[in-house]
Parts: C-alpha cells; sequence; structure tokens
C-alpha cells in the first residue's frame, strides 16, 4: 500500500477522523451550524465556555473526494484557525490538512524522505518510507554531533538585549512572551538567579509571542524598539510591561507601550516611528522561527550552553547551569 496524502490532527482530539451524517454538497448555514454544533459536542469540556466558531468554506481539496474549509475559533484563552477536511457526503471529517509526498526532502539515509507536518504552534516532524509503507513521526538525529552546540549554533546572538557578565562562562537564552503570566513568574525569579551566579552567567531576551496572546506581539515589536535606544531601555521596558500585565488589555495596549515609552526617556519620535518599521516586524518573526528550530514551543523557555530548560522553574534552570559551569554536559 502507498500513500499519496496524510491529514493530520490538530489541537487536542484524540481521533483522526469523525463519522458524522450528512449530504449537503455544499456549505450553507444550516451545514455550518451543524458542524459547529458536532465540534462543540465532541470537544465538550475541553472547549472554552465562552468559545465561539466560526466555518469557512468550502473549497475544493488536493484529497481526492474531499472538500476542505477552517474552523475560526475565538475564547477569552484566545483565537486560532483549525483546517479541516471533509468527505463529499458530508460523512467523515478530519482536523488538518492534506499532505502531499511531493513535500518532503531527501534525507542523509537511502529509503527515507522527510518533512514536517503542521500541528497547532510547533510542526510535527514525519519521516516516510518511499516505498510508502512506513511513517515515523521522528527526525534524524546524528549522533556524532554535540546537540547543545548545535543548538546554540542555530541562535543568533547578535543584537539581541543582554544583561550579566560579557564574559560570563555560561550563556542563557530566554524565548519569552510579555503577555504569559508564567513569563511574568520567570522574570520575577531571575534576579535570585542572576545573583546567585553573578559573573558566571549572562541572559539574553528573544521574542516568542504566543498567536493566542492578542497583545503579545505588539509588546514583542515595542520591546524591540526600545532596545534600539539602548540597551538598558530594554530592560527598562521589559520591566514596565512585565509589572503592569494584568492591566494592559489588546484595546489599550498601544496606548500603554507609548507611555512606558516616555517613563523610561525614550525618543517617542524615534519609537513611534520604529513601531510601524517592517525590519522590526520581521526580526519578531524571526526569533520566533528560530525557536521553533531548536524545539521550543511554550514559554518561557531557557536555553542554556545548549540545554533546553521549559518553564518558569528556578530549580531546573540552576541545575542547568551547575551542569555547564562543572562541565558535565
Amino acid at each position: 500500500m502507498s500513500f499519496k496524502h496524510v491529514a493530520f490532527t490538530f489541537l487536542f482530539l484524540p481521533l483522526l477522523m469523525f463519522h458524522i451524517h450528512s449530504n449537503a454538497q455544499e456549505i450553507n448555514e444550516d451545514e455550518a451550524n451543524r458542524l459547529k454544533t458536532f465540534i462543540k459536542k465532541r470537544l465538550g469540556s475541553r472547549m472554552p465556555a465562552d468559545a465561539t466558531i466560526e466555518v469557512k468554506g468550502y473549497e475544493k481539496s488536493s484529497l481526492e473526494g474531499f472538500k476542505k474549509g477552517e474552523f475560526l475559533v475565538n475564547s477569552s484563552r484566545g483565537s486560532g484557525e483549525v483546517p479541516f477536511v471533509i468527505s463529499q457526503d458530508g460523512k467523515y471529517l478530519m482536523l488538518g490538512e492534506p499532505f502531499s509526498l511531493e513535500q518532503l526532502e531527501d534525507t542523509p539515509i537511502d529509503g527515507l524522505k522527510k518533512g514536517t507536518l503542521p500541528a497547532g504552534r510547533q510542526p510535527v516532524p514525519v519521516l516516510l518510507s518511499t516505498d510508502g509503507k512506513h511513517i515515523i513521526l521522528a527526525e534524524i538525529i546524528d549522533s556524532t554531533v554535540d546537540p547543545l552546540k548545535e543548538t546554540m549554533s542555530k541562535i543568533s546572538l547578535e543584537d539581541i538585549p543582554v544583561k550579566g557578565d560579557e564574559k560570563a562562562q555560561v550563556t542563557i537564552v530566554e524565548y519569552s512572551d510579555f503577555q504569559c503570566p508564567f513569563c511574568k513568574r520567570a522574570t520575577d525569579m531571575l534576579p535570585a538567579i542572576m545573583e546567585k551566579y553573578e559573573g558566571k552567567i549572562k541572559v539574553f531576551y528573544k521574542q516568542m509571542p504566543l498567536p493566542n496572546h492578542n497583545w503579545a506581539k505588539g509588546a514583542s515589536i515595542a520591546s524591540v524598539c526600545a532596545s534600539k535606544q539602548g540597551n538598558e531601555k530594554f530592560w527598562e521596558f521589559h520591566d514596565l510591561v512585565f509589572e503592569n500585565q494584568k492591566s494592559i488589555t489588546v484595546d489599550n495596549s498601544k496606548d500603554e507601550f507609548n507611555g512606558f515609552a516616555k517613563k523610561i526617556g525614550l525618543n517617542t519620535d524615534e519609537f513611534d516611528k520604529c513601531l510601524n518599521s517592517p525590519d522590526v516586524a520581521e526580526k519578531v518573526q524571526q526569533e520566533m522561527a528560530e525557536a521553533q528550530s531548536i524545539g521550543v514551543n511554550s514559554t518561557p523557555t531557557f536555553v542554556v550552553n545548549g540545554m533546553i530548560v521549559p518553564g518558569a522553574n528556578p530549580d531546573n534552570l540552576k541545575s542547568a547551569i551547575d551542569s555547564s559551569l562543572s562541565d558535565k554536559l
């Protein structure tokens, strides 16, 4: 047996395919309402109580016998688009997108192709045998390469806000989201760690605003603009955003960021101009892509001399720092 297309589930659904009853051939209001009701019932308590769902579609799918569309989900926990394909008779629904084998690339191993399947924030690596018989949700890893050095080689530290001793033995890169409450916890725990390891560590801050946080990306862009007026200005701006995190909303965020800029003495004309710079927006996108390239899929995540330490756990972070200082890795 060979495969021409693969479909992958999104969100938290345990099954790839569902049996639902309908003979509709085109999207209409009744069909859209039926699908919305089905998804809400299928997810049950896993769907936020205030979630609203819109159905966008249908269009022709590259998967023969199926149409495609999107569920547009909005809730207090965030928003997102979930693509789906559905059989022509309306019975079978798959949350995901058709994946063509033509998208796969060669690998160093004969008989294996590689690619990625979209799965929410973090694409899932996939390997497929060229005869189409075997599929593996995994990636090929060269065991002769130092994984910590390989991770650090993918991280750019040029023109990135930093604090700590320039000659420190341990480099820590923090991927963070200004709207994330756990990132606020990480910000609060770092001063004690900086004091404990004074002269031994330096911490770089990189942007990873999550798509379900509606003002996080704007904060990332504003903080990059603050950093353009000095490393210390970035950290002052950084601290003000986290200190006021609970009072910032998508509606007042621009005013709040402008107020912070004035409070720390930024040139507000330069700051305002910077906010609309495509180069700054691209820098944020690059840092997000970099995080994904090394396997970071949540915030906060620290990279300690190449060791990935997710979460705002001071004990885990100190353990990674101690290991790096003792050269036991």
